[in-house]
């Protein structure tokens, strides 16, 4: 089984329905409903989603989606362990830096992003969605 993290820009291409990243974005993120992916989404990430979707669809909207997401992920957790070492990464954006501290904690083998650069120093390889897509999911 391949597990998989889900980074807060190809989720929010997908419930936001942005485009043009809105297909690839959505057919990787299908993926987790196969049982040979678990889709992970860190948990920090689940409150920022949140935040913009609220602004853009509203509060009961944005948790309805949420929900419907959740069904689908696991939250990687984001602990004491994970910030401390987010601080001491390399990667520079701090958020893009706990995303990966908790990919690893999670033991995820990929994360897909449509940001690749944003986490070139992460020890977990980052897959644009069509990179993703032309795995092989076993």
């Amino acid at each position: 089984m391949r597990h998989v993290l889900f980074d807060s820009d190809v989720l929010l291409d997908v419930l936001a329905q942005r485009q043009p990243f809105v297909v690839a974005s959505a057919q990787s993120l299908n993926t987790a409903v196969k049982p040979q992916v678990q889709g992970y989404v860190s948990g920090h990430a689940v409150t920022n989603i949140f935040y913009i979707l609220r602004r853009q669809v509203g509060g009961k909207k944005a948790r309805e989606l949420l929900s419907r997401l959740l069904q689908h992920l696991e939250v990687a957790s984001v602990t004491d362990a994970v910030i401390k070492a987010a601080l001491k990464s390399s990667i520079t954006d701090f958020e893009d830096a706990v995303t990966s501290e908790a990919a690893n904690t999670a033991e995820v083998e990929v994360i897909v992003t449509r940001n690749k650069s944003d986490f070139a120093a992460s020890v977990i390889p980052a897959l644009l969605p069509d990179e993703f897509l032309a795995m092989p999911l076993e």
